[in-house]
């Protein structure tokens, strides 16, 4: 139950940063796409603390979770307030399904990252 609920924190920090980044585009003039930092950082950090909490395959699969969260919710939240809005690209069904799986692998090379640095320091901790 304990993971569900840090997955569930998770997933709704990508929501919520989306729509933080979102506003901070429109209203500071910078392109949407330098949030992209701020989201690989976000999911590297969980990851790290999914994997001291629950093992490097929770934090993995967690950098994946996160990634579909991003690219359904977070993508369409982004897309109501403005900048999400695709520039000369019609957001066909075979367009969608690409953009979901590369933001699925890359969430989980994140949960990779973050999961390994995590892993790491747990087993050095308890050794």
């Amino acid at each position: 139950m304990q993971a569900l609920k840090f997955f569930a924190l998770s997933s709704l920090s990508v929501i919520a940063f989306d729509a933080v980044a979102s506003i901070a585009s429109l209203g500071l003039g910078f392109p949407y796409s330098y949030a992209t930092l701020g989201s690989a950082a976000l999911y590297i950090v969980f990851a790290y603390f999914a994997a001291r909490m629950f093992g490097f395959w929770a934090a993995l699969l967690l950098g994946a979770v996160m990634g579909i969260t991003d690219v359904t919710l977070g993508w369409a939240v982004s897309w109501a307030i403005g900048p999400g809005r695709l520039a000369g690209v019609t957001l066909t069904p075979s367009v969608w399904v690409y953009t979901a799986a590369f933001a699925i692998v890359l969430g989980a090379i994140f949960g990779l990252i973050g999961g390994g640095i995590g892993a790491l320091t747990r087993w050095r901790r308890a050794a």
